[in-house]
């Protein structure tokens, strides 16, 4: 097939010599049966077409007879990130008239409603949407003929992202005191909470611990000490039966702030649970006013008792192997080191 140019228009304006020789060379080019030829040209000669990437495309010999409508892609997948969703799908390479993939998508399962979002030459698209996004996605070939082919399916894959983590977190933390209903309260900076120092951390608040749940399992040994419990805020209801024993509790740590009135009963003290270590160096009466009422012992073994009433026998004893004093209801006696009466008031039988 032979290819002719148009005629390109002669000059007749005065131009300088030098210009008018470079158009003569131009329109000899042109006009030369074998010089060049345009894009429109070379699609009318049957031997190239036009992709619509914008690119000139040879045809083969036959090939012109070889393309089919695309045929429906395979496969198609979603896959969610922080941001962003992958999608994968396959059969691209369905012939050689492949041209390119277009991506839709919808916010419900609905193709009718769903919008071109972009196109790509290969099997994967990547769709930047934000944290916390959920959509639905379809995508179908098209060809280099522009004939577009089928889509995957009727329904949509779906997709979605991660949570946005600042919003969780702010979904289970607040600070403390607000009236969120948030298990968790955050603190920023050491902070004082009913006289203890709290450090920066995350906490879990009171009222979101049943009664009842803290059992001995979940207490480390020794891991309650006074700086961990704030003052009267150990009541009857927070502690399981039989759960505190010995080894929770370090050495005169429990001290009478710490323990709401009337809070520990017998059911909550497993037996000889409470030893020497844990009580303090003295134990009183309520009443106990020294040299004027009630009663004092220390662990020393010194001891003082106003108002007593004693049954049985008393022994008041020096050091070994010394006298001693002896008193019952009938009778009392001063005995030597070698057991012998030597003052007897009272009953003399």
């Amino acid at each position: 097939m032979t290819i002719r140019a148009k005629p390109l228009p002669a000059v007749t304006s005065p131009v300088a010599p030098d210009l008018r020789r470079f158009l003569d060379r131009l329109r000899e080019t042109f006009e030369d049966p074998n010089g060049l030829v345009t894009k429109t040209e070379l699609i009318d000669t049957g031997a190239f077409q036009n992709s619509n990437i914008g690119n000139l495309q040879y045809i083969e010999p036959g090939e012109e007879t070889s393309y089919i409508a695309p045929p429906a892609p395979l496969n198609l997948a979603a896959t969610g990130a922080m941001t962003s969703i992958t999608l994968t799908w396959s059969g691209v390479n369905y012939n050689s008239g492949y041209a390119y993939t277009e991506v839709w998508r919808a916010s419900a399962d609905n193709l009718g409603a769903s919008v071109l979002i972009g196109t790509t030459t290969s099997g994967m698209y990547a769709d930047a949407v934000g944290s916390d996004a959920s959509h639905y996605y379809w995508v179908r070939f098209v060809n280099v003929l522009n004939d577009k082919g089928p889509f995957n399916a009727t329904s949509g894959v779906a997709g979605a992202t991660a949570p946005d983590l600042a919003y969780v977190l702010s979904q289970l933390s607040s600070a403390y005191g607000a009236t969120s209903d948030a298990p968790f309260f955050q603190l920023d900076n050491p902070t004082t909470i009913n006289g203890v120092t709290v450090a920066a951390g995350t906490y879990i608040k009171e009222a979101k611990i049943h009664n009842g749940e803290i059992t001995n399992a979940k207490i480390g040994a020794l891991a309650v000490d006074a700086a961990k419990i704030a003052n009267a805020t150990i009541v009857n209801a927070k502690i399981a039966d039989g759960t505190i024993e010995t080894a929770k509790i370090k050495d005169a740590n429990i001290t009478t702030a710490k323990i709401t009135d009337a809070a520990i009963t017998t059911a909550k003290v497993n037996d000889a649970a409470i030893t020497n270590a844990k009580i303090g160096n003295t134990i009183q009466s309520a009443a106990y006013s020294a040299g004027s009422a009630g009663w004092k012992i220390d662990k020393a073994g010194a001891m003082e008792m106003n108002n007593a009433t004693f049954r049985g026998t008393i022994d008041v004893q020096g050091s070994s192997g010394s006298n001693r004093l002896n008193i019952t209801s009938t009778k009392i006696q001063v005995i030597d080191s070698s057991n012998v009466v030597r003052v007897k008031l009272g009953d003399l039988a």
